[in-house]
């Protein structure tokens, strides 16, 4: 089996894979001691890993001594990257594009990542990482809406999210919440105007709260990033 790690802004997702499937065996912080128990006992090959954010030593050196390797802007994918600073690249980000391509190749793709930042990226049906957008994501934007105004309350993600707020802590939340969807909305509807047959992949931990009933182009897939890992494993190992 092989041992994969996302870590994020907020919380690390690990998963093994044993090439037919993904296994979940921890979501929470991105401790070492709480990370080294829920691998403790499971007969792991190595694996990889992607962070948006530097880790600290400690936890480096501890994936280090469990033969697990960096997802890094030189490691062969099976897919072409047409970013045009592919060291900037956000590996996250294209893992989560591999996962989806390893999902539906040949299909133009778009790819949202709903976290504390919400990228949009597109894969050619062709196989091209186009590059994408980042926006701020939901939390992200309720709390500078409390932190540079003088009134606003700090407003939670969870709740009641009518189309027009009836207090200031719906119209918040509706604001935030049902802005983002349009705004979701907007760019899956121009693109799909150039690509009438993109596909949409929807993942992150706030995918949640955007309405996707009824879209049968749109699909959500919570482990995209860590299918994306496992499918980088694999085309690596077939070039050795």
């Amino acid at each position: 089996m092989r041992l994969l790690l996302d870590f994020g802004n907020t919380r690390v997702k690990a998963a093994v894979s044993d090439g037919d499937g993904l296994r979940s065996i921890y979501c929470g912080p991105a401790d070492t001691e709480l990370l080294s128990r829920a691998v403790r006992g499971l007969e792991t090959d190595g694996g990889m890993w992607c962070s948006v954010h530097p880790l600290d030593a400690a936890l480096s050196q501890w994936m280090t001594g469990i033969g697990l390797r960096p997802l890094t802007s030189s490691t062969p994918v099976p897919i072409r990257n047409g970013y045009s600073s592919p060291s900037t690249l956000g590996m996250d980000r294209m893992a989560a594009a591999v996962g989806a391509w390893s999902i539906s190749p040949g299909h133009d793709l778009l790819v949202i990542d709903a976290g504390t930042a919400v990228t949009c990226d597109f894969v050619s049906a062709e196989g091209e990482f186009k590059g994408g957008n980042i926006a701020p994501g939901i939390r992200l934007r309720l709390k500078s809406l409390h932190e540079h105004t003088g009134a606003l309350p700090m407003v939670q993600a969870e709740g009641e999210t009518p189309l027009l707020g009836y207090d200031t802590e719906t119209a918040v939340r509706s604001g935030v919440i049902n802005g983002m969807r349009y705004e979701l909305g907007g760019f899956i509807s121009d693109l799909k105007c150039k690509y009438p047959s993109l596909l949409v992949f929807l993942t992150g931990g706030d995918a949640e709260f955007f309405d996707i009933k009824g879209k049968n182009s749109i699909f959500a897939v919570p482990d995209l990033v860590l299918r994306g890992l496992a499918r980088i494993i694999g085309f690596n190992e077939k070039d050795i």
